[in-house]
């Protein structure tokens, strides 16, 4: 059995890996039915997002960029928080669209159930500047 630590990465890199398959069923994989799905900063203006309303979002994302993928940076070790049972992950993510490569810059932190087997609240930091213009190019609604 792996340590709470081990589980907890295993936990976090399923689901950021999963999220590449681009199904409704696989972007919400490994998380919580009761997840929270939160976007920082709060300055743009995103709303707080349940499984359904994150799964909805991303189907509607995949009709212009369907090989969206996202990849952890080795860059920044991540780290994991046995106590907090928190992992915070450096991500950029890669696809291709109509409107040209989307590669947007994240910062991801999961928290998750008691095993670390679920995530229980998504945080994503991501580049508004970039992800913003991008949203507006493809018509995409935020």
């Amino acid at each position: 059995m792996p340590s709470l630590r081990d589980q907890l990465w295993k936990t976090a890199k399923a689901a950021f890996d999963e999220y590449g398959k681009m199904t409704a069923e696989s972007v919400i994989a490994y998380r919580s039915p009761d997840c929270v799905h939160r976007m920082f900063p709060t300055s743009a203006g995103v709303a707080n997002r349940t499984n359904k309303e994150y799964s909805d979002f991303v189907m509607e994302l995949k009709k212009t960029i369907p090989n969206l993928r996202l990849i952890v940076q080795d860059d920044f070790e991540p780290l994991v928080d046995e106590t907090t049972r928190q992992v915070l992950a450096h991500l950029k993510s890669a696809g291709d669209s109509p409107y040209g490569p989307c590669e947007t810059e994240y910062f991801m932190a999961l928290k998750m159930n008691e095993d670390g087997t679920q995530i229980v609240e998504f945080m994503e930091f991501v580049d508004t500047a970039y992800t913003l213009e991008f949203i507006k190019k493809a018509g995409l609604k935020v």
